[in-house]
């Protein structure tokens, strides 16, 4: 591996997963105009259709994947996306996520609410990050980005509130550690913490934007690609 540190992303290939809207959307942006060739994917068609066009004339590229991401077919068909357009795969950034409730207690959530945020949040990147390895192998500089939060660290893990939502992000700051230690020298592999935005997830009251939060993603991606196995948020380190 080359040191990226100072490397512009033009030409990088990146599956970026929840690209529709909020968070995901503006790192869609923020690669487009840095020159990345991004496959981004989402639930959502016309949203999709929408920032098709509008990044359609950026010194990148932009292809939409429709997906839903819990059909335990999808990892395969967008690793065969993958192969037919590039062969290889730079960067998988797991970007997809979802806050089911938001209780103060645990014990009034919705039946079924940790399941489904363990799917969606620690048990679908898993399964992208097996389908999508043989293609990342094959990259240049290869790493994986996981969307995590602030909310699932050890300092805050204990806090009142969208308690299921905390413990599948603290699931997946502890995949970020074993899938990192098992491939060091071969794939870099870390989190990012996007802060609390004002999207869908986050809600209005959140003090951040989205913006903010991709300006932190491309930082990430440019660190050099022996950082591994880290977590950061706003361009520097911060602790799991």
């Amino acid at each position: 591996m080359t040191d990226a540190s100072t490397a512009d992303l033009a030409g990088r290939r990146v599956l970026l997963t929840g690209a529709s809207r909020g968070v995901g959307a503006a790192v869609a942006r923020r690669l487009v105009a840095a020159g990345a060739d991004v496959l981004g994917t989402a639930r959502d068609e016309r949203r999709l259709d929408e920032l098709t066009r509008d990044l359609a004339d950026g010194p990148g590229s932009f292809t939409a994947v429709v997906a839903d991401l819990t059909d335990e077919a999808t990892p395969h068909r967008l690793a065969e996306a993958v192969g037919q357009r590039w062969g290889a795969l730079d960067v998988l950034l797991n970007n997809a996520g979802v806050m089911l409730a938001r209780e103060a207690r645990f014990e009034d959530e919705p039946a079924g609410t940790l399941e489904e945020s363990l799917l969606v949040n620690c048990v679908v990147p898993h399964r992208l990050v097996l389908a999508l390895l043989p293609a990342l192998r094959k990259g240049t500089d290869p790493r994986v980005v996981h969307v995590s939060s602030g909310a699932g660290t050890t300092e805050l893990i204990g806090d009142a509130g969208i308690g299921s939502y905390r413990v599948s992000k603290w699931a997946l700051n502890g995949l970020v550690l074993m899938q990192a230690a098992q491939l060091a020298g071969e794939v870099a592999v870390n989190a990012l913490d996007p802060g609390w935005v004002r999207t869908d997830l986050g809600g209005q009251e959140a003090p951040g934007t989205p913006e903010e939060s991709a300006a932190g993603a491309l930082a990430l991606l440019r660190e050099p690609p022996a950082v591994t196995g880290r977590i950061f948020k706003d361009g520097a380190e911060i602790a799991f």
